[in-house]
């Protein structure tokens, strides 16, 4: 079987690529052992397409000249395939370019993974079954077909043909693959080595979902007009719903994708969405077979395979600027990627990562896409890195493993992102991503402060928003307006002042706006635990957020700073942590500081506790605490002293 990594993509030519896809074809459509499964060969044909757009592969469906010991003949229904989306944005983009009427509706299919046939009918009577093919002829397997589930021998006094997918359950691939001398790996391969038997054994294992028909005697103005009349001949048409816009489309979609598709009586790898009026389809044509007033919205591959289709370059709140990779989606773990993390430039440079090289991809701590390594390389190279800020075109400049945008004060993604990150701070509630940003594209934020002149009248005027949401917000907005300092200055997004910094400087007598605004190098690097590498950094986002700052300060009323210190019953004392807890690390962390106290990296002779669940331990903490006699104290005994 060949697999993305067994192949030089790199150097490999168009046209021994083309024919390598050309031999997949004949095995998919003419035996019951294809040589690569879907999601290579759908990757692989993308790449050939970026090579070579003319390869004579995209004008064929299938290939006449296949030997299967089958006699052949042609179709009196075009048996063509369909373009493909995989992506809500792309199917919708797909239908958008066909300039359609806005009131068009749909209809949705599941799309049958099974084997194409066309079922000739004669005034009732069976003619012939034939395989797709190439689209135009295909192989006479009537005998094979007669005995399969769903057949119809004779559909009233019909004339025409109807289009099935040959498909087989999940039961009875089981009962198969008991009985068969031959074990198949799915149920495709299965139908597809069983439809080209000569002798037709075990075709009664195979069932036929009609998906279409065509009549010279019949007009039919719709899709589904079709189905109805399948039904009225006694077929088992596919299940269709009708829609009327993209986003019922979309609905159906998820259900399919995280529900239906799992308890689903046979194979389907996507939807099929037609235009429900067979005018318009008409008037859109067919193009190489396809016809354009269809797609297939597949669903993603169940792989960690996949194929970098762009490089975003993402400005975060701070300025950094990361890259992230669009890949081609694929389904990991129950989930459906489409993006994964690259981390940094420097990855980008040690991988040697493209655009179009095939990746593995992994979801650490089960959440997070991460880009692993590459499986084949495509591309020449590496990506390089944008010289300036995709955002404000600013020059970027280099800190550490990361591309930085300087224009903390004027860059669009930078003020967004911070504007988003003072909602989550005061965790203001109801006010979207989306929302913010159509509030700063009316002009009515460009400071945190801002948020405190809004009226709900501004939120009536946003599309998609209105009375009622507009005043949900306000009291959110209005509800944050009593805040403590190190409310503020989180709010406040200063670059390398983390939470735990902030409250040791307020802890050490820096609990004032003021002395906060003031506060020089010497003062910071004075501090334990402080540098004065790590000072001056402090003091540059402390400046470069003033403007910031200041906004907040002159809307809000500050607590009265007791209640934010507290009796600071941990001044002067220093903790270590040590062993799994039962509470999150940083929770007890937080805790340790907001009572005035430290936390330590290690264990020395000034360190005061050692926080521990452990009863005994091999743990360099555990050992010095012994040897310095530091008190080991366990979780339990912590929250009693917290509380004392």
């Amino acid at each position: 079987m060949i697999t993305l990594d067994s192949l030089d993509l790199q150097n490999i030519s168009p046209e021994k690529l083309g024919e390598l896809l050309m031999d997949a074809k004949k095995a998919y459509y003419t035996s019951g052992k294809p040589i690569m499964d879907d999601h290579t060969y759908d990757t692989l044909e993308d790449i050939l397409r970026q090579k070579n757009p003319y390869h004579r592969l995209f004008s064929k469906a299938g290939h006449k000249n296949f030997d299967t010991g089958f006699a052949k003949k042609k179709h009196a229904m075009p048996m063509g395939s369909q373009n493909k989306a995989n992506t809500f944005n792309e199917m919708s983009h797909y239908f958008e370019l066909k300039k359609i009427p806005t009131n068009t509706d749909f209809i949705v299919q599941p799309k049958c993974d099974g084997i194409s046939l066309e079922i000739e009918y004669k005034n009732g009577q069976l003619v012939e079954a034939i395989t797709r093919g190439d689209g135009e002829i295909g192989d006479v397997i009537t005998q094979n077909v007669i005995k399969m589930k769903n057949f119809v021998l004779n559909p009233q006094n019909f004339s025409g043909s109807v289009r099935c997918e040959i498909v087989m359950t999940e039961k009875d691939f089981l009962t198969l693959n008991n009985l068969s001398e031959e074990k198949y790996s799915n149920s495709r391969n299965a139908v597809s080595g069983i439809s080209q038997r000569l002798d037709s054994r075990y075709s009664e294992y195979c069932t036929l979902i009609a998906v279409n028909i065509y009549s010279s005697e019949k007009n039919f103005k719709s899709e589904s007009e079709k189905i109805d009349f399948l039904k009225t001949l006694n077929f088992k048409p596919v299940e269709t719903f009708h829609c009327q816009n993209f986003d019922q489309i979309e609905e159906i979609y998820q259900k399919f994708l995280n529900e239906t598709r799992l308890s689903y009586p046979f194979e389907i790898d996507g939807l099929v969405i037609k235009i429900n009026d067979q005018k318009i389809q008409n008037e859109l044509g067919i193009k190489n077979n396809r016809p354009k007033g269809q797609v297939a919205y597949k669903f993603p591959a169940r792989s960690s395979q996949t194929r970098i289709i762009s490089i975003d370059w993402q400005v975060g709140p701070l300025g950094m600027v990361t890259p992230v990779a669009k890949v081609d989606p694929i389904e990991i773990s129950g989930a459906v990627i489409t993006f994964a993390s690259l981390a940094n430039y420097d990855l980008i440079k040690e991988k040697n990562i493209n655009i179009n090289d095939i990746i593995e991809i992994s979801r650490r701590g089960d959440v997070i896409p991460h880009v692993d390594h590459i499986v084949t390389k495509v591309s020449k190279s590496h990506a390089k890195a944008p010289i300036y800020c995709p955002s404000c075109k600013t020059k970027l400049i280099i800190e550490s493993k990361f591309l930085k945008c300087p224009n903390i004060q004027n860059c669009p993604a930078q003020i967004l992102g911070s504007l988003k990150l003072f909602c989550d701070a005061l965790e203001i509630k109801g006010i979207s991503d989306k929302t913010i940003e159509k509030l700063y594209q009316v002009k009515l934020l460009r400071l945190p402060g801002d948020f405190y002149h809004l009226k709900v009248s501004d939120f009536e005027k946003l599309f998609g928003l209105g009375h009622k949401s507009g005043t949900n917000i306000i009291n959110e907005i209005q509800a944050k307006k009593t805040l403590t300092l190190k409310q503020i200055l989180t709010a406040t997004s200063i670059p390398n002042f983390s939470g735990k910094r902030i409250q040791q400087l307020i802890t050490a007598g820096f609990d004032t706006p003021e002395k906060i605004i003031n506060l020089n190098i010497e003062k910071i690097a004075s501090l334990p635990g402080f540098q004065i590498t790590l000072a001056k950094k402090i003091k540059e986002g402390i400046d470069a957020r003033k403007t910031w700052l200041e906004s907040i300060l002159s809307k809000v009323i500050i607590k009265n700073l007791s209640l934010e210190i507290g009796n600071l019953k941990f001044k002067n004392l220093s903790f270590a942590i040590t062993g799994s807890l039962n509470k999150a690390r940083k929770e007890i962390e937080d805790q340790i500081i907001s009572l005035g106290g430290q936390v330590a990296s290690s264990v020395t002779k000034n360190t005061n506790y050692l926080i521990t669940n452990e009863s005994n331990s091999n743990s360099s903490k555990f050992t010095n605490a012994q040897k310095f006699g530091t008190k080991i104290i366990s979780e339990v005994e912590f929250e009693q002293l917290a509380v004392k």
